[in-house]
């Protein structure tokens, strides 16, 4: 009787919800996941954009401007948006979860700045979620409803990526495998994972690798996974028997589908799994 209830709540028509707007594709389609139904965010940065050295157009600035709720990761990932004074409520959804992580130096020393790379692992993006829904209540209170109905159902998505990254890790530590990145976005994922990085060909600054540290990982023996971004591959006479795996971090094959956080995770696992093909 409770769920029929919850049913024809559903079915009735979405009242007006306020306008939203999200930085990153990965947190306009989290957002999207919890207004499914009663609206939808704008996202205000392209996939294939560079989040730093990004610059908003007059379009993008407009829709800013009439947003009511701005979604961002925080951590310096978002300059551009202290460049745009506005009636909305900006909510830094890093500081919601665990203690960031710093970025790294090519030794795995610690830098200055902290990782916010941290959609990676779903388990981060729980808090997330939950902060979300709670910033969209607090401003939309009679979609609560359907908030939370949407929220449930995003949590499943999330606590069952989190599982499963979790059981892949556990086969890849099982096979002795490391991983090497050609870009150092990775660690959230690599945590929850629980594998080593043996390498990166550029840092978190977009910095590359010199001589000494590429000379490193040409050198590296054992079972080894290469992940690569999309605008940054390997050289292909890189350890030439290990597998490669693509991971996009933007997720831009998906950027604005229906059910992003479900294709963005499927697609991150499914690729990991490519990591255990060891020759």
């Amino acid at each position: 009787m409770r769920l029929l209830f919850a049913l024809l709540l559903l079915a009735q028509p979405a009242l007006a919800a306020p306008k939203v707007a999200a930085t990153i594709p990965p947190l306009a389609g989290l957002v999207a996941g919890v207004m499914q139904g009663i609206g939808a965010p704008v996202a205000l940065m392209p996939a294939n954009a560079e989040p730093h050295n990004f610059s908003l157009r007059p379009s993008q600035i407009a829709a800013l401007l009439e947003a009511k709720l701005v979604f961002a990761v925080g951590l310096d990932l978002e300059p551009w948006l202290t460049r745009v004074e506005g009636d909305f409520t900006l909510i830094e959804l890093a500081e919601t979860a665990s203690e960031p992580l710093p970025a790294r130096n090519f030794d795995q020393s610690e830098r200055p700045e902290a990782d916010p790379h941290l959609w990676l692992d779903p388990g981060q993006m729980i808090p997330w979620e939950l902060e979300i829904t709670q910033s969209l209540i607090r401003r939309d209170p009679a979609n609560t409803t359907r908030y939370r109905a949407n929220e449930l159902a995003l949590l499943r998505v999330l606590v069952g990526a989190k599982e499963r990254l979790s059981e892949l890790g556990l086969q890849m530590n099982a096979a002795g495998i490391r991983l090497v990145v050609t870009h150092d976005a990775y660690q959230y994922l690599e945590q929850r994972l629980g594998v080593a990085q043996a390498g990166m060909l550029a840092d978190y600054t977009e910095q590359r690798a010199g001589a000494r540290n590429l000379s490193a990982i040409y050198a590296l023996e054992g079972a080894i996974c290469i992940i690569e971004s999309p605008e940054l591959p390997a050289p292909p006479d890189l350890l030439p028997n290990a597998p490669r795996v693509t991971i996009d971090p933007m997720g831009a094959t998906f950027a604005g589908a229906q059910d992003f956080p479900a294709h963005y995770y499927h697609t991150l696992t499914t690729a990991l799994e490519g990591c255990l093909r060891q020759p």
